[in-house]
């Protein structure tokens, strides 16, 4: 996602993407078990359909976030 230019979106192929931050929540399967993740994105949202994109950056925060959950399990 670009803020130089406006994105359209893959799936409906109408709507723009308005990119927004958003705290995500979420539940991810590990080799021991469970953990339970919160990370604050950047994510482009279609103004149409309401699909929602993660780039590069966010997906790293992401995974950021389930390496630290990982290493806080017994």
């Amino acid at each position: 996602m670009s803020k130089d230019r406006m994105e359209i979106c893959d799936f409906c192929k109408i709507g723009r993407l308005i990119e927004r931050t958003q705290l995500i929540a979420f539940h991810q399967w590990t080799d021991k078990g469970y953990v339970f993740c919160r990370a604050t994105v950047l994510i482009g949202v279609c103004e149409e359909c309401g699909s929602r994109f993660f780039d590069e950056v966010a997906e790293a925060t992401i995974d950021e976030a389930v390496r630290k959950a990982y290493e806080e399990l017994p």
